[in-house]
């Protein structure tokens, strides 16, 4: 994902006094994108961003920090509009009661704008809709309307069990330099200076079926914010070891996936997975102890989880497994990673 809005986090995080040092630890991050490198790259891995999001979140204890609000979502806000609407028959119902939801919690906010509006707005004379999450406010950059454009993209999308086409996404900022890598992130037209913000779908997509469940999404929550902010480009072909990453997280902390599940889901033979692997110079098992490991940091991170309850929740029946496991990935410990990041158990 483009670096910017990392950036922006970044500088928040930085505003709160928190040592940066650490955060880029965190996040797994071998360089500052604060010092203004001229040799830094244009992209980040979008688990880094993930990463210092849900910092960020358990700093502020506010979902909605960051997003150009001037209230605070306490955690727990997007779990409960999740259930509101996971037993919604169609993406119509689901947009539609998600709109209801925050309606609703604004009501209980006293520097909230309440916002009766329809959420799905005809566009005329055509079998479009425009699909709008929040209005926007003169308040909110283009990076931040993107962002959450995109978040919301990616989640519904998850609803529907595949990317949504987009035909063009509506941003109030104005264009720039960098117009064309917001083309790239959405995969569509990204049209500037729009009266409202939000995601124009064709008015068919509506009626596509809600096919997440309950349990399907107590594990998706299990992942946020990762699930969420993933860049994978709509609109551009993936490496093979990207969209095996993207099969992994399906399964989450449960029994990952063999090989041989992993190629017949990619419609090849577990041999061709391998092969082609190989050309991007990684393998199978080394994307999922990639996977894991990164997993496993993530929760070391969370001071009220023990390094016990973390092994159960990777899945591992003998907690000297996970410590042998976990040392084999990062080199050390879970209780010396856990102090390098000064998190006390």
């Amino acid at each position: 994902m483009p670096i910017k809005p990392l950036v922006t986090l970044l500088r928040v995080l930085q505003d709160l006094g928190f040592p940066i040092d650490t955060a880029l630890q965190l996040i797994d991050l071998d360089f500052n994108p604060l010092d203004g490198c001229a040799s830094a790259p244009e992209c980040v891995p979008a688990a880094s961003y993930s990463k210092l999001y849900a910092l960020l979140m358990q700093l502020h204890q506010d979902e909605a920090f960051g997003l150009g609000e001037g209230y605070r979502s306490p955690p727990g806000t997007f779990r409960m509009m999740c259930l509101f609407i996971i037993h919604c028959r169609t993406m119509e119902d689901a947009l539609r009661r998600a709109w209801m939801f925050y309606d609703y919690c604004d009501q209980f906010r006293s520097d909230a704008t309440r916002d009766a509006g329809d959420p799905l707005l005809p566009i005329p004379g055509k079998q479009q809709v425009l699909c709008v999450f929040k209005r926007g406010s003169d308040a909110q950059s283009t990076v931040v309307q993107a962002n959450v454009l995109l978040m919301m993209y990616r989640f519904y999308s998850w609803l529907a069990g595949k990317p949504l086409p987009l035909s063009a996404v509506h941003l109030q900022g104005q264009s720039g330099a960098n117009t064309g890598e917001y083309r790239d992130l959405f995969g569509c037209d990204v049209r500037f200076e729009q009266p409202i913000p939000g995601l124009l779908l064709e008015a068919p997509v509506l009626q596509l079926p809600v096919v997440q469940t309950e349990e399907s999404l107590k594990e998706y929550l299990r992942q946020a914010p990762y699930q969420l902010v993933r860049r994978d480009p709509p609109g551009i072909d993936r490496r093979l070891s990207d969209q095996v990453e993207s099969i992994l997280t399906r399964y989450g902390t449960g029994a990952m996936p063999a090989a041989k599940e992993v190629a017949a889901a990619l419609n090849m033979s577990a041999r061709t997975l391998h092969r082609r692997l190989s050309v991007e110079n990684t393998s199978f098992q080394q994307l999922k102890d990639d996977f894991r490991a990164a997993l496993a940091k993530h929760y070391l991170a969370r001071p009220e989880l023990s390094i016990d309850a973390i092994a159960a929740l990777m899945g591992f029946q003998d907690n000297s497994a996970f410590y042998r496991s976990f040392k084999s990935w990062t080199g050390k410990s879970p209780g010396e990673y856990r102090r390098s990041l000064g998190v006390l158990s």
